[in-house]
Formats: C-alpha cells, structure tokens, sequence
C-alpha cells in the first residue's frame, strides 16, 4: 500500500489507530555493500518477520498483559521503511511493550543475502505515534526523524497534543501546569558497575506529567519548551528535586547539563548554592552533553574548578558523536566518559568496536572512567564487559524509574 492509500485509509476511520514506523538504519550502505537485489530482499524478510511477531509473539504479550488482541496490518510505507498499523488506542505501557518485542527480536535475528555462506544483522530505528486523522502519518513521521537524529532507538509522538495550533497551546499549558505546580519530577536510570554487576549510582531524566498522571517524555516537550523560554524553570525544580532526594536518601546521581545550561547563571548558581549548603557534592555528577559545542572552555572549566571544591564529578556525555575528538577531552578536567549508545549499538561490528577499543584504551591512559549508554540488550552488555568499559547503563540494566522504586528495592535488599 503506498503511503497516501495509508493516509486515505486512516483518514476514512474514525477511531483512534497507533502507527509504527520502523526504518531500517543505514540501508544505504548495506544496498552499496550487498547490492540492491538483496536490500529488497532484506526488506521482504523484514516485513515477513514483523508480520510473524504480530500473529504470534506480539499478541501473545498483549493476551497477557492488557487481556486484548490487537488488529494490525503491515505495509511498505516507503523504501527501506515499514508501516505497521493497530487498529486501536493503544495506552503508551502498549507501545512501549510492542516495540520491545520488535527490537528485541531483531536484535538477533539474522536476514539472508545471495551469498549461501554470509547472513547480517540489521538495527532499526522505530517511529511512533496514535491519532484519528492525517495527523498519524505525520507525527510518526516526526517521531521517527527525530530518533534517526538523535541516534534513539524508538520515539513515541502522541499527535493529538500537536495535531493543530489549540494542541500546541494545550502542550504549553501542560509544561505551565508543571511548573506552576513543581510536577517537574527526576526519573532514574540505574548504572552498573561491569565488574560487580551492582548498581552504583543513577542518572536522573526529565519527566512531566499531563492533568490525568499520563508521563510526558521529554521528546515531546524539551524543544517546545526551550522555544517558550519555559526551559530554564524545569531545570531549576528539576535540580532542586534531585538535591532533595540525594540528601534525604545518599545516592549517587547524574545531571544532565548542556553548555548553555552551565553558562546560565540561573541555573549554575542553584547548583552552587545547593552545594554550599550541603555536604553531598561526593554524591553528585554532572554530565557535560558533547553534543552541544562548546564555544567558551575558560567558562567551562571555571564552573568544573567551582564544583570540583565540593568533590563532584564530571563527565562528558555522549561522546562519539557529531564533533568528537579527544582534543576536547584534554582540555576538560573529567572523571567519566559515557561513549554514545549510537556506537554501542553497532559494538558488534568490527569498524564499531575498533572505535570503542581506541576510546576505552585512551581514557585508560588519563584515568577516566568509561561508560556504555543504551545496553539494551544481554548481548551487548557481553561486547561491553569484554572490551572493558568499567560501566553500563540501558534498558537492559534498568528502565528510567521514579525514586520510590528504587528506595523499595534498596529496602528489600
């Protein structure tokens, strides 16, 4: 079905649907190495495994987890992209579970080419969104951009907060209602220590609620924010809220920040005064986006020097991408490198891992700590260890959580 029989189709019905794009990641060059012949056939393989997953594996889950079977159907939405549709208003806990399946099993999943005596794997990036109207194939359109730009595994747009000019004042109000209210609330993603298998300290990440408890991810609001100049104040409680919770609970935390943010007396300044008046600097580190340039390391390195008095740590975050170079590296002061889940999603193959190799032995050599973002799987966590990144974090080492989740746990053990 081409895609404007898929927009007539939706357009048609009136209840809502739930639209995945899924994209197969760097066609270009697999049709460059292996042939265009076999890029087609490696879509028609594709298309046969999702729709295998869907009659069986994918409504097996939903039977057991929500008691429902979906209906979907599988098109070609275009080139190296297909177009799965569920006829149903899928809650958010449904898509997550849907698309875990996907990935999960196309993480092992070898396709076929020409040559009897090779097979490959694939890496797909995942698009998502659910509406009653046209407004479907354009957000999962937007949603799956966005993943491909952001090196993400799967996005997820709900298109009724965008579908028209009221929707985006509705997704302002909702940002205004968080922060009117402080529902601005830190989620934590544990990080592993390789050696020891346990967790040792969480990175906090930006969630936002709507009026009815439903999570906003900070895909669907960071950049409307930013655009609102809204930003700065979910920063701020943001902090705020991890400060409270390190010093009610002593656990190690990371914060993201970007150059603008550190710049930002606004926002500088409060992390400043919370480590003035408290001693739970050694519980704290600040993770430095490489993805944002930085145009002024005096600046940098001053505000480093300021929160270095009160023994928090650094580190860069994302590295490996856009601009990478280990200039920048020398010119920081840093304890922890997290090198980008965009490389450790491809560690298995050879040109990847000679990359990481290259990262890990240089940290060695300047005593910096590495990091492996987006272990999503036992498999890649195995690549990891073997190439002996001192830490882990993903979703195969825990999904974002809120602190009460953690808290049980530790009171458990």
């Amino acid at each position: 079905m081409s895609p404007s029989d898929l927009y007539f189709k939706i357009k048609n019905k009136n209840n809502i649907k739930t639209l995945f794009l899924i994209d197969i990641f760097h066609m270009k060059d697999i049709n460059a190495s292996y042939g265009f012949e076999n890029g087609d056939a490696i879509i028609k393989q594709l298309k046969t495994c999702i729709t295998s997953l869907l009659k069986n594996e994918i409504n097996k889950m939903m039977l057991i987890n929500f008691g429902i079977k979906v209906v979907g159907k599988i098109t070609r939405h275009h080139s190296d992209v297909l177009a799965v549709l569920f006829y149903g208003d899928l809650s958010e806990t449904a898509i997550i579970k849907i698309k875990d399946v996907i990935s999960k099993h196309l993480i092992s999943r070898k396709f076929n080419i020409s040559n009897p005596d090779l097979n490959i794997y694939i890496n797909v990036t995942i698009g998502c969104s659910k509406s009653a109207n046209k407004h479907l194939i354009v957000y999962a359109e937007k949603a799956l951009h966005m993943a491909k730009c952001n090196f993400e595994i799967f996005v997820f747009f709900d298109a009724n907060l965008y579908k028209n000019e009221s929707a985006n004042n509705e997704l302002i109000e909702l940002i205004k209602y968080n922060i009117e209210n402080e529902k601005v609330e830190p989620y934590f993603q544990a990080i592993a220590c390789n050696k020891t298998d346990k967790t040792v300290k969480y990175e906090a990440l930006m969630r936002l609620f709507d009026k009815q408890g439903n999570i906003l991810l900070p895909g669907a609001f960071l950049d409307k924010a930013k655009s609102y100049r809204l930003y700065v104040q979910l920063m701020q409680i943001l902090i705020n809220k991890v400060f409270d919770i390190i010093i009610l609970y002593k656990i190690h935390v990371n914060i993201n920040l970007e150059y603008n943010d550190i710049i930002n007396p606004l926002i500088s300044d409060i992390i400043l005064f919370r480590l003035q008046k408290a001693d739970i600097g050694k519980y704290l580190t600040i993770e430095i986006l490489e993805s944002e340039r930085i145009r002024n390391y005096d600046a940098i390195n001053e505000f480093i020097h300021q929160v270095n008095e009160y023994q928090v740590s650094i580190a860069i975050d994302d590295f490996g991408t856009g601009f990478s170079n280990y200039e920048y590296i020398l010119k920081l002061n840093v304890d922890y490198l997290k090198i980008d889940g965009s490389l450790i999603q491809k560690i298995n193959e050879e040109i990847y891992m000679n990359l990481i190799k290259s990262i890990v032995m240089f940290c060695g050599k300047q005593n910096i700590k590495t990091v492996a973002e987006y272990v999503s799987d036992v498999k890649i966590q195995r690549y990891v260890k073997s190439l002996g990144i001192d830490f882990s974090q993903g979703y195969y080492i825990q999904k974002p959580v809120p602190i009460e989740h953690i808290v049980g746990e530790q009171s458990e053990e």
